[in-house]
């Protein structure tokens, strides 16, 4: 019976041994600290512009930093702006947020909006998972980056290495939007080649060249009524 009992003992005691040996060579488990979250996703207005109540402010208009616009006021929306919206919606609308300023950046945009980082309770940053998704990318505003933006860039390359989002078709990296109602420049008339021969009007008219004028490429007096001007 002792020596079952002695048995006993030094075999806990090895497993004990062995348990503190597993801790001490063990990398301690790294968790993120939780981020104090104060506000709620009242409204996503597109992929960059997010409206939100904060528990102390009220109603704000957060314009993400590091991601350029999605929607612009007298622009066409961009390729893959809806998507960059959806993406938005799915994963902030009706989410407890913090909203995080840079102290890199202004206080607020020209809009009034204020620039901030939207960060979940688990320290996901939208900006971060919108450039890993594809549906945003890094961005500097006057040359001057944002403290994430390599955090930011490198999830934008991850994106771009997997043709996510918009790096993919139809898009290809192309976001850019153009002015609505700009003026389209008016086509240039064709220039006629120097050794240029019309058989008749029509087949100057048909080439783009007529009317041809005295001393112009093309022009001969058989195609001409006597006034200086062929195929008028």
């Amino acid at each position: 019976m002792r020596s079952r009992t002695a048995v006993a003992r030094i075999t806990a005691a090895g497993i004990a041994v062995l348990i503190a040996i597993a801790a001490f060579i063990s990398p301690p488990t790294v968790v993120a600290d939780p981020i104090e979250t104060t506000a709620m996703v009242l409204k996503v207005v597109d992929g960059d512009t997010i409206d939100i109540r904060d528990d102390i402010r009220g109603r704000l208009r957060i314009r993400i930093l590091d991601t350029p616009e999605t929607k612009k006021p007298g622009y066409t929306i961009g390729c893959w702006g809806p998507q960059a919206t959806q993406f938005a919606q799915d994963t902030l609308l009706g989410q407890r947020v913090a909203f995080l300023a840079d102290p890199t950046q202004d206080r607020t945009d020209r809009y009034g909006r204020t620039l901030a980082y939207l960060v979940k309770g688990d320290s996901w940053n939208y900006s971060v998972e919108a450039a890993r998704a594809g549906t945003a990318r890094a961005y500097i505003y006057d040359n001057n980056p944002v403290q994430k933006y390599a955090e930011i860039a490198g999830a934008e390359q991850e994106a771009k290495a997997a043709g996510r989002g918009f790096w993919g078709p139809p898009c290809h990296g192309d976001t850019e939007s153009t002015p609505i109602g700009a003026p389209q420049p008016a086509p240039s008339a064709p220039v006629p080649d120097a050794g240029a021969y019309y058989r008749n009007c029509k087949a100057a008219r048909a080439a783009g060249a007529a009317p041809l004028y005295v001393g112009q490429p093309g022009y001969r007096s058989g195609l001409d009524g006597d006034d200086g001007v062929a195929c008028e």
